[in-house]
């Protein structure tokens, strides 16, 4: 029937559970047939073999073969279209007697209808079979229990993600079968798709190498290829790439990238694949010997292959023993490798398709590849087809995805971004390759997988391992799970896993928080999904606080009780840690410094260097740890900014004159309606206190001061933005930064605080009438109930409360009298007048849920040229809160002292002592990870004469 395109319905399964099978035979397709009813009457007997009759229903399904095969519908990600078997592959299985049940998908490459048509049952239900195949591995939700599994489990190297799916289908007595694992007698694999990988790989490398080349300002041919999954068929991608070859020998690779040169590891069907498409370009290959010369005097028109053996890879780490593969394969632990020293610095791209693991050296470690690029390597990109995360590339971290198949790694910071033009080397490794073609990858796979799935399909699972004997040795060489426990075979498995663990506790982070407020969120957030292992405590006076914020986040996350102003429960919460971040209150940070220094445990705040922490500094050199400041937003993010601008014009030979930092935290402009155009997302105490110091900056050569407790008094307007009406006060002693930039010579330096206008003057005002007090106040002292109208009149001896504000405008005594100090609103009493102050501000002047704040941060830089030329630069950072999210300013203070905390936990930065972030290295790491996080400066420049 099927040979005269006799169509047929797929047997549609009635209430009952038995099958009825229609037979629809149209009448242009009997005349076909010539009216050869032998012809088909043997049809309809092979149509009725290989269907059940309407009288039977599906077997129950179980370990032991019923001659069902379910094919599961792929759920990992959008991509994956592929089936591990194909309609002809089941028109094949249904022809031979056995049933095929098949999950619908929409989004599968081969249509549900090509499937009934060749005999399959669609539907949702495949738990009648006892043969369930895959393609990526099964969710663990989806697991039926007491069922043989057949697909890529990915878990023969104890892979971490996939342990608990490993788990579940041992607790569920699953007959796991790994596609990885079916080799030959000679321990070659029998399936797979690793021709199809190489293939997208290498497809995707030409194209990623284009937009790279694009990115660093350079035209080329590979532009005029798509990534694999542009086209339709693999035909019509190998015609892509031969109209790029022509254009390649017409007109060549651009002049300051030439000769292009590709590195090509392993030499199995995913290597094979690569050159397959390498090969219809114009190339050569040669030799790893070759590899100078060549680079001096190659071809533009021409692509250089080098196929690396194991020798170009490692040496033994004894120079007096010459390299023997067979004693290497034995022994890795007795060579190094030198693939960075022999291969790298010469080649423009590595095509990586080889098979590693952990016993042997890595390819490319991370500092090798920030030698090779320090070095001058003409390395641009690197194709890690293997997409081994933590494997042979080190900074291979995670897979990426088919539509953003190219990230770019920085070797200097050790980070990676989306951005074709940013610095560094041009990094792939996505793990699904073959998805891109899923027809031909399909149609191969299915070629290979059937006659395996004919065997299995009466396999008998329930029988002992070592007895189940009805499939080939490919086949029960392959079984990873049996009866409730991995196989003899795969045992070390949990082996691997234990090793493992064990090097994960030992590798693993520890990290206390000091602190569960607003600003802990963020930090919290960055450091358990860090690419390293890090357990984080939170710690807080509070345990129900620091408790609601570690639910928030992984099992990697603990709350504690902590009572910082008690040294034993402090001590007790700091041993036994790698790192402290200390966000509790700056005048608490010298006890927990004190604690770190017994200790020996780095630390990091966010707050300034006070003199009592800098004295601590020798102490600190003395444990051997870093205690580093001021690594928030302001102090934090204004000295990372600052610093890099300042060193990029020493470096073209520039010279500051004058430097004028400011930044504020702000309601964002719609919710600034209150009198002091201000909110509080924590306590007030610190904003009010800020108006109690002293500030001290340079002018026009000339050396400025405010006295302390009157700094509200000179507010100065500050045009940034034409939409904000701004004011800003001077910040603390400005000239303190003057050597921590190198701005000795500039005329100006001056820091500055932002507020809308109008702020300080109401400030002002409550510091003069005595608001600010931190002194204890008699009124505050008794029991009895206390309104803020009988605590001002004790504070101003008066009730004549307009006679106390005279001379005090008006517009202000309305804000003064709307902030509630002379209302009948109940005082919260506390020792000093600040801090009752500070509870009413908090609860007039709170954030809504749906309200934002935002943050300003800007440089004005006054550069001189060497040639005279005069420039002023502006750099600014504008960042507002999300909408039932983290605020602008717990991003922005939060996130700098996760990120560097990390930093510190690489073991990247090497100095000891009490530290602000002045290192170069530093601040553009923690530049480049806020940014991926879209905290940024934008600049602007205007040349003066």
């Amino acid at each position: 029937l099927a040979a005269h395109s006799i169509p047929r319905t797929a047997a549609a399964r009635s209430a009952n559970g038995s099958y009825k099978m229609p037979l629809l035979v149209n009448t242009a397709a009997m005349r076909r047939l010539g009216g050869d009813q032998l012809l088909l009457q043997q049809g309809l007997r092979a149509f009725s073999a290989a269907v059940p009759s309407a009288a039977t229903q599906l077997p129950e399904g179980g370990l032991k073969g019923n001659g069902v095969v379910g094919i599961r519908r792929e759920t990992k990600n959008r991509w994956e279209r592929r089936a591990p078997l194909d309609p002809s592959a089941v028109r094949t299985l249904v022809r031979k007697g056995i049933t095929v049940l098949v999950q619908p998908s929409k989004m599968r490459f081969f249509p549900d209808g090509l499937y009934e048509n060749a005999g399959a049952i669609l539907q949702e239900d495949i738990s009648p079979a006892s043969v369930i195949v895959g393609v990526k591995e099964i969710p663990i939700e989806y697991i039926i229990p007491e069922r043989t599994y057949v697909c890529f489990s990915h878990t023969i190297k104890a892979q971490d993600a996939n342990m608990p799916m490993l788990d579940a289908l041992i607790d569920r007595r699953v007959r796991l079968i790994d596609y990885e694992c079916m080799v030959d007698a000679r321990g070659k694999r029998v399936i797979g798709f690793g021709r199809f990988a190489g293939i997208a790989g290498m497809i995707d490398l030409l194209r990623g190498l284009g937009d790279r080349l694009l990115g660093l300002g350079y035209s080329s041919p590979f532009l005029g290829l798509g990534y694999t999954d542009y086209y339709h068929s693999l035909s019509a991608a190998r015609t892509a790439v031969q109209l790029v070859g022509t254009s390649i020998l017409l007109n060549g690779v651009p002049k300051d990238h030439s000769p292009m040169i590709f590195a090509f590891t392993g030499s199995g069907n995913v290597t094979q694949g690569c050159l397959e498409i390498f090969r219809e370009l114009p190339h050569e290959f040669i030799t790893s010997s070759e590899l100078q010369d060549v680079v001096k005097k190659g071809d533009p028109r021409v692509l250089y292959g080098v196929m690396c053996t194991r020798e170009d890879l490692a040496a033994p780490i004894d120079p007096n023993m010459k390299f023997d593969k067979d004693h290497y394969a034995k022994n890795p632990q007795l060579y190094r490798g030198v693939f960075h020293e022999k291969i790298a610095p010469y080649v423009s791209a590595l095509v990586h398709g080889m098979y590693w693991d952990a016993r042997f050296p890595r390819l490319l470690t991370v500092e090798q590849a920030r030698d090779l690029k320090r070095n001058g390597g003409r390395l641009l990109a690197i194709a890690d087809i293997s997409a081994d995360p933590n494997g042979s590339i080190e900074f291979t971290r995670t897979c990426t995805q088919i539509d953003r198949p190219y990230l770019v790694y920085n070797t200097e910071t050790d980070t990676e971004k989306f951005n074709w033009e940013a610095e560094g080397i041009l990094l792939g490794s996505v793990d699904n390759l073959p998805a891109q073609l899923p027809k031909e990858a399909s149609n191969h796979f299915s070629n290979l997988l059937v006659p395996f799935v004919q065997q299995l399909a009466y396999s008998d699972g329930t029988k002992p391992i070592e007895q189940q004997t009805d499939i080939p040795p490919a086949l029960q060489n392959a079984i990873i799970t049996s009866h409730g426990a991995l196989t003899p075979r795969y045992a070390y498995i949990a082996d691997l896993r234990a090793k493992k663990a064990q090097e994960k506790r030992t590798r693993e982070r520890r990290v206390l928080l000091l602190g569960a407020g607003l600003v802990a969120s963020p930090a919290v957030e960055y450091l358990v999904n860090s690419k390293f292992d890090m357990s984080v405590t939170i710690a807080s006076s509070d345990i129900s606080e620091a408790a609601a914020l570690a639910k928030r986040f992984s099992s990697r996350c603990l709350a504690a009780q902590v009572d910082v102003t008690n040294k034993e429960s402090l001590d007790r919460a700091v041993a036994h840690q790698d790192m402290v971040i200390s966000l509790v209150p700056a005048a608490l940070h010298p006890r927990v410094a004190e604690a770190c220094i017994a200790r020996g445990v780095n630390m990091v705040t966010t707050s300034y260097v006070s003199p009592e922490m800098q004295a601590l500094h020798q102490r600190a050199v003395k444990a051997n740890i870093t205690i580093l400041n001021e690594i928030g937003l302001d102090p934090g993010i204004d000295h990372l900014s600052a610093l890099r601008t300042i060193d990029e014009v020493k470096s073209k030979n520039g010279k500051i004159e004058s430097f004028v930092s400011f930044c504020g935290g702000l309601p964002a402009p719609e919710y600034s309606s209150n009198p002091l155009g201000y909110k509080f997302s924590w306590s007030p105490r610190g904003v009010l206190q800020a108006g109690l110091n002293k500030a001290k900056w340079r002018e026009n050569g000339e050396i400025k001061e405010i006295p302390a407790g009157t700094l509200f008094d000179h507010p100065k307007s500050v045009d940034l933005f034409p939409a904000f009406a701004l004011e800003f006060i001077p910040n603390r002693d400005s000239l303190t930064y003057e050597t921590t930039y190198g701005l000795q010579d500039a005329k100006t330096v001056q820091r500055g605080t932002l507020r809308y206008r109008g702020f300080c003057e109401v400030m002002s005002v409550l510091s003069r009438i005595g608001l600010f007090d931190t002194n204890s106040h008699p009124a505050l002292e008794s029991s009895q109930p206390l309104k803020w109208k009988d605590l001002m009149a004790r504070i101003l001896k008066t009730t004549n409360f307009n006679e106390a504000l005279k001379g005090v405008p008006d517009h202000v005594k309305a804000k003064l009298y709307g902030l509630g100090i002379f209302s009948d609103e109940p005082v919260v009493r506390e020792k000093a007048v600040i801090d009752s102050l500070c509870h009413l501000l908090k609860k007039r002047l709170a954030y809504e849920a749906d309200e934002q704040d935002m943050v300003l941060l800007c440089h004005r830089f006054g550069i001189v040229w060497a040639d005279g030329r005069r420039e002023m630069r502006t750099s600014t950072l504008y960042k507002r809160g999300t909408v039932g999210g983290p605020t602008a300013m717990s991003q922005t203070v939060g996130l700098p002292c996760a990120i560097a905390a990390e930093y510190i936990l690489e073991g990247k930065l090497k100095s000891k002592g009490v530290l602000i972030p002045a290192d170069k290295a530093l601040y553009e790491h923690v530049l480049n990870r806020l940014a991926e996080r879209n905290i940024f400066f934008r600049e602007t420049s205007e040349m003066l004469n």
